[in-house]
């Protein structure tokens, strides 16, 4: 029985795509787990990842290509914005529509670890 990866890992998509802003508590000198050093401040309590500023978007954590293999670096210590984003949603969708995906068959049945 082959193992089938997550479709995250060969997606990235999002990554691609959206801005990711954050509050300043998150970053991992103010406590949190976002290294600093992967983003930077947009007003006094937000902060976005680098690479998400404008067009074209593509996350600093990101490691591999959209769409064919692709894996956050900072998985367990991502953002909240990250970790609110919903695989499957509209949102998804819309992301991967845009870069010539298409949208994702859920449920979803396999693993979910990411972590690389």
């Amino acid at each position: 029985m082959s193992e089938t990866l997550h479709p995250c890992l060969t997606c990235g998509a999002c990554c691609h795509h959206y801005r990711v802003e954050f509050p300043v508590y998150e970053l991992a000198s103010m406590g949190g787990s976002v290294p600093d050093v992967l983003a930077h401040e947009v007003s006094g309590n937000r902060w976005r990842m680098n690479g998400t500023a404008a067009r074209p978007v593509r996350c600093a954590a990101l490691v591999g290509l959209c769409g064919q293999e692709s894996i956050c670096s900072i998985y367990e210590a991502r953002p909240s914005a990250c970790r609110a984003f919903e695989m499957g949603s509209e949102r998804c969708g819309q992301a991967r529509a845009a870069h010539g995906l298409p949208p994702l068959g859920l449920p979803w049945h396999g693993d979910l670890p990411l972590a690389a």
